[in-house]
Parts: C-alpha cells; structure tokens; sequence
C-alpha cells in the first residue's frame, strides 16, 4: 500500500521552488491501490518522476508539457499544486487558527499556478490583474453556517465549543462507545465548499475576473474547526487579494485546500470533471472507471496480435479502454444481458463518430458457454459481478466456478493469463483453490472503489489441457437448493 500524503517532502518536489519557474508540480489522483501502476505509465509516456502517495501521484513537469498530461488513461484529476507545508501548526485558538488560515493566502505561488490554469482552460484575460494586501482581520466566523453540514460521525465535535455548536449536533452527538471500527479506525473528512455568505464580507472590492470557489478536505482529529470555516478564512483572503467573483455552481475556477493533521497544501484544479468519464455516453447501473479499466489491461501486459476477451462486458468498458490504447491488439467482449450489449454497442457507436479506430467487437453469450474454440485467447480481463447491485454471493460462487473453468478452456495453456476483479473474495479464492490445476494465482491487487474494498487477481494458465469432464462433475454434484447457473 502506497504512504501517506503526510509522508511527502516538499524539498523534492522542484516544481514548489521558486527558482524552478518553468516547472509545475501536479498532483494525478489516482485509484487507490493502484498509484504504482498509474506511475509507470507517468514514467513511460512523459519521462518524469514521479512521488507517489496513497491515491496520488505527484510530478514536476514543464509547464509547457501540461496538455500532454490529459492523455494519460491511469489518472482521474489533475491539480496543480501551489503550495505545501508539512508543520502546519494549528493553536488550541479558534481565532488564531482563523487568521492563519486566512494570511496563509499569501504563501502559494499564485502567478505559476494561475499562468498553468490559464493555459489549460485557454482563459481569455489575465487572471491576476493586482494582488492587495490583506488587512489583519480574518473573516467574521459563521458557525451557524459552516458547522450546518458536519455530520454526527466527525471526531472533531468535542473540539468546538459547545455554545456555537448547531442544534443537531448539541442533541444527537454520538458517544465515543457507539460508534463503529470503521469510525474510529478511520479519521473523519469533511469534505464541504465555501457557502453562498462565507465571502460576503469579503467582496468590498470590485470583482472581475474568473468565478472561483474554495474546496476543502480536511483530515484529523485534533483541529476545533471545520473544513466549511477553512474554506470561508481561505477563500475570504483570496476575494480581497484578487477581487475575484465568488460563484459555487457555475465557477471557473476551483481551488483546493488539503488538510491532514499538519499537513496542508494549496492546489488549482485542471479538470472540470474527472477522466475517467470521457469515453461513456451511455451509462449503466455498474459501470467500472475507465482509469480502473486501463490499469487491468495494462497489468495483463498485452503484446501486439494478442486477443483479450471480456466475458462479462457489461458496457464494455473494458474492452473499449483496451483498443483506445492497444490498438494492435483484438479485443472482444460479450453479455448475456441483451440491454448491455446494447449499451456496449451506442458507446463503442460514440467513440467511432469522433474519429477513433478500436479494433473491438461485442455479442450477446453465456458466460459458461463461450462461442470461441479451445485455446484461442491469449488474456481475459473481466469486472466480476460483486454480488451487491447484481446477483449474490450464492450466485457468485457458481458463476465464478463455470466461468474460469470457460476461461481456461479459451486461453492458450501455457502463456494465457487473466485479470479478474471483484468485491466477492470469499467466492473467489474458494473457486482458484478449485482450479488450481489450471489457474496459477500470480499475485492479486487491493483497491478502493468509491469505499468498497476490492481485488484484482493476475492468473497465468498453466500447462495441462482443459478437460470437458470437470464441467459434467459439477454439474452432477451441484445440490438443488443452489442458485442456477448464469
């Protein structure tokens, strides 16, 4: 597993120097558990370092090299990073905490990062006409406002005075004895937006310039504020130094404020809305990230000729982010729900009417039943059903037994591979150790998505034939009350 943000020193990052000005630092977030594999292909197709924290991963860039960042398939955002600081030392004051908050707008390099901003979104105007100097009084607290979003779960509530504390909190706060291991053994994020009145008293100047607004992710259990008040402090600075328009829903510009513990550090968002959402139009119940996507296919290591089959293509997903980046090689998918692959089919349709060329095809089969010959795939890479939004882990158990006895009958023996993910690990492990005289567990892959703990599994075929016999045995022993096959 990757370390975390804590662990990274900004002395290695050049892009953060101020005698490094033609070098940006950028901050790739990625799919946790998978920063290692997001890296490489940094490393591969842009020739730079790379610093790699759990779900990110930094790098120094060029300035002039950022577009090419944007066709990386690994990554979900990009930010660029403009500041950071690894002692942050917050007081015990709430009101002290506010005026640093509130003066640390003046550190980041805010030129550089709103030069790269500009270039990106081709902004027409400079968006730094002037920089005032901020005053010394931070922005008036609004407890009634900021605090209204905290949930119930943040271990932060037993910082915050109790008489600015909001009703719902004063009422309803959990004791420390009920609340679950998830709760405690993780540390609670706010994570909130500036409101609509947070820079009210701030805008005395005349704004102009790009609509912005103040993300901010706060992580920790020692601070007495919360991440809505850090964001009202920051962005306040930033109104009066710039005298840009605030503006949450239709904004231009996103700036990020990171806090964890001590750590914190200032980013300017590069993307409007993640990548991972650039090549689906037509979006199914459990369609998988395209980055997660490619990152499977690229652990399979394909080879030019190859064939790489998804057996359970949903909108194939898969395949379609397989033949965007490996092109010389066929990928094939397949569903035996009629309205995926009607799914599969306007997506691939899409892709093709702007001008892509994929060599891919999609069909309606059985999983169990493949229409291929023996030994004519060379990899499998599939999103196993995980038994939550489809089917169950009774289903899976059958399912994933007939479906890797089907994979091993396709794959060539000898060099076939698979790549499988799932949420199911109990059903998946029990079936390798059920085909292990065909399947060799490689090595296997924890990540996060959107919170549900998964695995991807890296089989390689072995050497001994399929033997047809082994689906007959299973379905003579297989008891009556299981659930039907897929």
């Amino acid at each position: 597993m990757a370390p975390g943000i804590t662990s990274i020193d900004p002395s290695s990052l050049k892009g953060l120097l101020a005698e490094h000005q033609d070098i940006c630092t950028l901050e790739l977030t990625a799919v946790t558990g998978l920063e290692e594999v997001a890296a490489e292909e940094c490393q591969e197709k842009l020739g730079v370092n790379c610093v790699i924290a759990r779900g990110r991963v930094f790098i120094d860039i060029h300035v002039q090299q950022v577009p090419e960042v944007f066709k990386l398939r690994s990554i979900d955002n990009v930010n660029v990073i403009l500041q950071m600081v690894t002692n942050f030392s917050f007081p015990d004051n709430r009101e002290q905490c506010f005026q640093q908050l509130y003066k640390f707008a003046e550190k980041p390099d805010w030129r550089k990062g709103m030069s790269v901003w500009k270039n990106v979104f081709s902004f027409p105007e400079e968006p730094i006409q002037e920089v005032k100097a901020l005053n010394n009084d931070y922005c008036k607290p609004r407890p009634d406002i900021d605090l209204k979003r905290m949930k119930l779960t943040s271990q932060i509530i037993d910082n915050i005075p109790e008489g600015i504390l909001p009703q719902h909190l004063k009422k309803k706060r959990q004791p420390e004895e009920e609340q679950t291991n998830a709760e405690i053994n993780s540390a609670v994020t706010d994570t909130t937006v500036e409101s609509e009145e947070d820079s009210s008293e701030k805008q005395r100047v005349q704004a102009s310039g790009p609509k912005f607004r103040i993300s901010c992710n706060r992580t920790g259990t020692n601070h007495n504020f919360g991440s809505s008040e850090a964001a009202r402090q920051f962005g306040g600075a930033v109104n009066e130094m710039f005298g840009w328009p605030v503006d949450l829903s239709c904004f231009e510009l996103e700036i990020l404020l990171y806090i964890d513990t001590e750590f914190v550090y200032v980013g300017v968002c590069l993307t409007r809305e993640p990548l991972f959402k650039r090549n689906l139009t037509n979006f199914g119940r459990t369609n998988l990230r395209s980055t997660i996507c490619y990152n499977m296919v690229r652990l399979a290591a394909p080879q030019p000729g190859e064939v790489i089959v998804d057996p359970l293509c949903g909108g194939a997903t898969i395949p379609m982010e397989g033949s965007l980046t490996y092109s010389k090689v066929l990928h094939l998918g397949g569903d035996n729900f009629g309205q995926a692959v009607k799914r599969s089919r306007d997506n691939i349709d899409y892709l093709v009417k702007k001008g892509k060329s994929m060599p891919i095809d999609v069909a309606q089969w059985d999983a169990a039943r493949l229409p291929l010959r023996n030994q004519c795939v060379d990899i499998i890479v599939s999103d196993l059903p995980f038994g939550k939004r489809i089917g169950s882990k009774g289903d899976n158990r059958v399912l994933y037994y007939n479906s890797l006895l089907e994979m091993a009958r396709i794959t060539r023996t000898g060099t076939g591979r698979a790549v499988l993910l799932t949420h199911d690990r109990n059903s998946m492990m029990r079936n390798i150790k059920r085909v292990h005289t065909l399947w060799k567990s490689a090595t296997s892959r924890t990540i996060n998505i959107g919170g549900l703990s998964a695995v991807i599994y890296i089989l390689h075929r072995t050497a001994l034939l399929f033997d047809p016999n082994l689906k007959i045995a299973s379905k003579t022993h297989k008891k009556p009350s299981e659930p039907g096959e897929f």
